[in-house]
């Protein structure tokens, strides 16, 4: 859900910014004019374009400071957007002003079949029930023409309309049934769509800790009122929308504007639900909850996005468009040769369109309901199609190429002894959820040593931990942290440490006073599924990338068991997502697996983020597709979306070979309205059914390989 900026277009004189939040959010272009106009005064006019989602300042490029914009979009965290999602309302989606509904025309429509079998006894009702049931699709038509448009819908109606005319009311009653199967059959789809949009989010299922008098309690979110205190600790998610009223934290917003570095929120800041606290302790004052907040207004924005085409249905429907006049001037020509007005409704019953447009979304729901049966969650279904054409596929090493149950393999004293040295580690990182620091807590727990008081501790994501211990100052952390604090690493340090980099193993510096006073040596055990998974993508033609914090040793090690051939070493959080973005430069689609915390900015920036459920919440949220704690997963997630798209185009070629060949037979007289209409439409019928075979299908295997 992140609030992604483009620059659409850029020269002198004229910016042109693209988000589809412009598109959504619910205020008027002239309430984005204003604001811009205030914040840009040297601007010359702005121009806001809310159906395509554009912004467009125009400037003189010898007054105006346009650097000044452009570092505004580079280093805004959206909030301004989630300021205006929060002070104006969001219009619930608009619901669809049918005549009827999908499911009442479809079972009218049955009925009316049904009666042909008693054409006899019903003979006289027949134009009745033949222009009756057609009245919806005539609707269609009436405001394709009104909008001069030239569509599937004249086609449809005209093709009605001619048949009840000239009394085929078989052919009619037969091609509205089918037309309105296909309705029933997007709708569910949609509605399905938005089920799942639920589940996904679940943002009013959660809980929260509220002050309640001298005692704090655990509440759910739908328990929570306005003005209720509710306190929010490190790893934690924020529940509601509101102020923080104490405390200090650094505040993960990715979920929200896909920013990739932590906001500090202190006292008087404005928080929102859905996001989560990286560092620190917030108390928070409510002041909206459940359908109120910033995220439950964007699911209802995501609402009427998610069930938008993919790429792949963009163009086949636009293909199929350019068939209507051509269509209606082989019908035509056919009319005007024979003098048979059969020839003319069996041609304009033709369409190419109505089987793409119900098939294609139905095979991204099937294939989502396949993947969510093996544990594997497309969070949209163009994120399928997405991660079919990945080439690039970047891991992150800890709990994602490896179990992510660090041990710790050396500890090496230097001026305090071996139980001093575990203690004072351990107590730094209590409380801190990254697998390396659970093994330290673990592994003092098992020795029997007793954890120590930590006051006024700072997490630094990707580097280390800083914190008081009986009034001492501690570090914890990487040799990038220590650079950072201005410590400096002995020659006989740096030569433990060369050794132990050279064994593979990743090494944490425990400083006091600005002096390295011991050092810890872990190492994590490759998942046994990782060298086949590696070989699996490789086989398919894409690329693998190792992308790890650790140091050069350790990264070179585990690339070269795995048989990664591009690695980088010492990435930390920003860095990872710098590389990402390098490569989408260079024209690549990169998938990004991770699964903590550290991962969420490359997650934010890849084309797809892939998420361990195993992982940080945050990294779940923050990802496109959700995979079990099993890498073998992330191949059959790509088999998955391969098979999908394969599906998708195996229709479009059908769809198009069978309707061309009605076409044809239409034209020259060889079938009549009643076979046009089985052909047209039965087509529609048995995409649909043939995209829904996944669901019942035992045995799943691979699609083609990606070439």
């Amino acid at each position: 859900m992140p609030v992604a900026y483009k620059i659409k277009e850029f020269s002198p004189g004229k910016l042109k910014i693209h988000s589809e939040f412009f598109r959504y959010v619910g205020v008027s272009k002239e309430t984005l004019q204003d604001f811009f106009k205030e914040k840009f005064s040297d601007i010359n006019r702005i121009v806001v374009s809310k159906s395509r989602g554009d912004i467009s300042f125009y400037y003189d490029p010898k007054k105006a400071k346009i650097d000044e914009v452009l570092s505004f979009f580079n280093s805004s965290n959206g909030e301004f957007i989630l300021g205006l999602i929060e002070k104006e309302k969001i219009k619930p989606p608009e619901e669809k002003k049918e005549l009827i509904s999908s499911s009442t025309w479809f079972k009218l429509n049955t009925i009316g079949l049904a009666s042909l079998l008693f054409r006899g006894s019903v003979s006289t009702a027949l134009p009745f029930i033949g222009f009756g049931l057609g009245v919806p699709v005539f609707l269609k038509g009436l405001k394709s023409i009104l909008k001069g448009k030239i569509d599937v819908h004249i086609l449809d109606s005209s093709a009605i309309f001619i048949s009840n005319l000239t009394g085929n009311y078989g052919s009619s009653v037969l091609m509205t049934w089918l037309l309105s199967l296909g309705d029933l059959i997007q709708d569910k789809t949609e509605n399905a769509a938005k089920v799942e949009i639920e589940k996904l989010l679940s943002y009013k299922d959660d809980f929260a800790w509220v002050v309640t008098g001298e005692e704090i309690v655990k509440k759910n979110v739908k328990e929570i009122k306005i003005g209720d205190i509710v306190v929010v600790y490190t790893g934690q998610k924020i529940t509601v929308d509101g102020v923080v009223i104490d405390g200090e934290a650094a505040v993960n917003q990715a979920s929200l504007t896909g920013e990739s570095n932590p906001v500090l929120k202190k006292e008087g800041d404005k928080v929102y639900a859905g996001t989560f606290v990286e560092d620190g302790k917030l108390y928070i004052r409510t002041e909206k909850v459940g359908d109120d907040t910033v995220l439950a207004k964007i699911v209802r924005i995501i609402e009427e996005g998610v069930n938008q085409p993919i790429q792949a249905q963009i163009k086949a429907e636009e293909f199929a468009n350019k068939f209507v006049i051509p269509t209606i001037g082989i019908g035509g020509a056919s009319y005007l040769m024979s003098g048979n007005i059969n020839r003319l409704t069996s041609t304009m019953i033709i369409d190419f369109h109505t089987g793409i447009h119900v098939s294609t979304p139905l095979t991204v729901m099937s294939f989502m309901a396949v993947s969510a049966k093996r544990g594997i969650l497309f969070k949209t279904g163009k994120h399928l199609e997405i991660l079919h054409n990945v080439d690039s596929v970047v891991f992150d090493k800890t709990g994602t190429l490896t179990v992510g149950k660090p041990e710790i393999t050396e500890i090496v004293p230097i001026s305090v002894s071996e139980t001093e040295l575990i203690q004072i580690a351990a107590s730094l990182e209590q409380r801190i959820t990254h697998p390396v620091a659970k093994s330290i807590v673990k592994y003092a727990e098992q020795q029997g040593i007793e954890l120590l008081e930590r006051k006024n501790s700072k997490y630094h994501v990707g580097l280390g931990i800083e914190g008081e211990i009986n009034d001492q100052l501690y570090l914890l952390g990487s040799s990038k942290f220590l650079r950072e604090k201005s410590v400096s690493i002995p020659r006989k340090v740096k030569a433990i440490v060369d050794e132990l980099h050279e064994k593979g193993e990743s090494v944490l510096f425990l400083v006091r006073n600005k002096s390295i006073i011991g050092l810890i040596g872990v190492s994590d055990h490759i998942r046994p599924e990782a060298k086949s998974v590696v070989e699996r993508l490789q086989k398919t033609g894409r690329e693998v990338i190792l992308c790890t914090g650790d140091n050069e040793g350790a990264a070179e090690k585990v690339a070269k068991m795995l048989g990664i051939k591009k690695y980088y070493a010492r990435a930390f959080p920003d860095e990872k997502a710098r590389i990402i973005k390098e490569l989408k430069k260079q024209g690549k689609k990169v998938a990004f697996i991770g699964d903590g915390v550290n991962d969420s900015p490359a997650l934010s920036v890849a084309d797809i983020g892939i998420s361990m459920r195993s992982g940080a919440d945050i990294a779940i949220e923050v990802a496109d597709v959700v995979i079990p704690n099993d890498l073998s997963k992330l191949v059959e997630a790509i088999e998955i979306s391969d098979r999908a798209i394969n599906k998708i185009y195996s229709n479009f070629k059908i769809n198009t070979a069978i309707n061309g060949t009605g076409l044809v037979l239409s034209a020259f007289g060889l079938i009549n309205p009643l076979i046009s209409t089985i052909i047209n439409n039965g087509t529609t019928v048995l995409l649909g059914f043939n995209s829904i075979k996944p669901i019942f299908e035992k045995n799943q295997k691979g699609g083609k390989s990606h070439g």
